[in-house]
């Protein structure tokens, strides 16, 4: 059965737009450098009528649960966490099985 992941990202009022675009760029290598991502999309947050609590939402498949937790300990993803996180004022994580 796939899973689906869906990451969303609140940026802090200090993060320039370089530095979210270096975060959406550093997000979107980690489908090649990440064995078990099937299939991922990414973007910003569109309001609809009021400010929205994030600003970037990342949509990653993978074809089995355990894939999840090897994307999550890889290093590539440990590095992405470290090199981004300063500008990170909230993560919502969400896992679900595709039915």
């Amino acid at each position: 059965m796939p899973y689906q992941r869906i990451v969303c990202f609140k940026f802090t009022a200090e993060a320039t737009p370089e530095q979210v675009q270096a975060h959406m760029d550093d997000f979107a290598a980690l489908r090649d450098a990440v064995p078990g991502i099937t299939e991922y999309r990414a973007g910003p947050v569109m309001p609809e009528g009021v400010e929205p609590k994030y600003d970037s939402l990342h949509y990653l498949v993978f074809a089995r649960e355990e894939d999840i937790q090897r994307y999550f300990n890889h290093r590539a993803h440990q590095q992405f966490i470290q090199r981004n996180r300063p500008i990170w004022e909230d993560v919502l994580v969400l896992n679900a099985p595709i039915e």
